[in-house]
C-alpha cells in the first residue's frame, strides 16, 4: 500500500476522550476517488485523515451506489459518502461539501471540434460512462438515444484509451477521472485534450446523523482546506480542485 507521507505527516492527530472506529459508508470502486482493493483513494483517504484529527479510524464498508441511505435509516453505520440532497437522505443529516464531480465532453484538441451544446455530438463517435443516459438530464438522452454510434462503457479507462487512440471522436465522463487514467499511460502525454463543460457540477457530502461529529467533521474539513492539506492530497491524486465551482453564499447585511 502506497504511504502519503507528506500528507500523511501534516495530519495533526488529536485525540479526544471518547475517540473510536467509526463505520463508514463507501461506493464500489471509482479510481481515484475510491480504490476499494487498497482501501484508498482521494475520497477514503481525505475522511480517513479527518477523522484520525478527529481521533477516530476509519472503517469502510464497500456497499453498490444506492444502499447508503438504507443502512444510514437502519442506523447500522456512522457516515456515508458521496452523498447529495438528490439521494434518498435527510438534508439535515449532510455535512458541508467535501468533493465536487463534473461530467464533461472530452476530446481531442487536434480535431477542432466545437461543442458548446448536447447537439454538438450527433453524428460522432461518442462513449458515454455506463447510466450516462439515465442521468445527465433528458436533453443527452434525447440527443443521443437514437446515435448508432454512440454507447456506454463501464470500464473508464477503456474510455479513455479509446479516444487517445482514435477509435473515438468524444468520451464522456468525470473530468478527475479521466485524469487519473490518462496520467497511467505516459504514451498520452503528448495528446492534448479539451473539456467542454456542458453539465452542471455534481456536489456531494458526507451523511453524517449524529450531529456533534457532524460539527466536528465539518469544522475539520474547513481546516485542511485553508491549511492547504486538502489540496497537498489533491495533488497527490492529480486531480483538479473544483471547490471554487461552489455557488457562493449571499453576502449578509
Amino acid at each position: 500500500m502506497r504511504i502519503l507521507i507528506p500528507f500523511l505527516c501534516a495530519v495533526a492527530i488529536a485525540l479526544p476522550t471518547k475517540a473510536r472506529e467509526l463505520d463508514v459508508v463507501v461506493g464500489w470502486n471509482k479510481p481515484p476517488y475510491v480504490i476499494s482493493q487498497e482501501h484508498s483513494g482521494f475520497e477514503i483517504d481525505l475522511v480517513r485523515a479527518i477523522l484520525a484529527e478527529m481521533g477516530h479510524t476509519l472503517s469502510p464498508i464497500y456497499v453498490p451506489f444506492g444502499r447508503t441511505a438504507r443502512l444510514l435509516k437502519d442506523s447500522t453505520v456512522d457516515i456515508g459518502l458521496t452523498q447529495s440532497a438528490a439521494h434518498d437522505v435527510d438534508d439535515s443529516v449532510l455535512s458541508d461539501p467535501y468533493i465536487i464531480y463534473q461530467n464533461v465532453v472530452v476530446t481531442k484538441t487536434q480535431n477542432n471540434f466545437v461543442i458548446s451544446e448536447v447537439s454538438n455530438l450527433k453524428g460522432k463517435r461518442v462513449i458515454g460512462f455506463q447510466t450516462a443516459q439515465s442521468v445527465l438530464g433528458e436533453e443527452f438522452k434525447q440527443a443521443l438515444s437514437l446515435e448508432p454510434m454512440y454507447m456506454e462503457m463501464a470500464r473508464q479507462d477503456r474510455q479513455v484509451d479509446m479516444l487517445m487512440l482514435d477509435h473515438v471522436d468524444a468520451i464522456v465522463l468525470d473530468r478527475n477521472i479521466f485524469n487519473y487514467f490518462r496520467s497511467k499511460n505516459s504514451a498520452y502525454d503528448k495528446e492534448e485534450t479539451v473539456f467542454h463543460e456542458l453539465f452542471p457540477i455534481s456536489i456531494y457530502r458526507a451523511a453524517i446523523p449524529n450531529p456533534k461529529l457532524r460539527a466536528e467533521f465539518n469544522a475539520t474539513l474547513h481546516r485542511f482546506i485553508a491549511d492547504g492539506r486538502y489540496q497537498l492530497l489533491l495533488d497527490e491524486y492529480q486531480l483538479d480542485n473544483l471547490l471554487h465551482k461552489l455557488p457562493k453564499a449571499p453576502t449578509k447585511l
